[in-house]
């Protein structure tokens, strides 16, 4: 994906979720939809190189931090 697509995917993605949102949803949605972002990253860094503790390791704060998020 190009940066162009990319940044029209992510304003399309925050968008979205404006409409028929109250700022905390809104606010959670964003949340997610960074994380969610970062997650996609790692995970492919942790195909990549499925022995790095630190991707892995990071890969599993951000899916906790994910959860927390959803419990919001």
């Amino acid at each position: 994906m190009t940066p162009k697509e990319k940044a029209k995917e992510l304003v399309y993605k925050f968008d979205d979720t404006m409409e028929f949102s109250t700022p905390q949803r809104f606010a959670k949605k964003c949340a997610l939809i960074a994380v969610n972002e970062i997650i996609e990253l790692y995970e492919f860094h942790a195909i990549s190189d499925p022995d790095n503790k630190r991707v892995m390791d990071t890969l599993n704060y951000f899916d906790e931090v994910k959860n927390e998020i959803e419990k919001l």
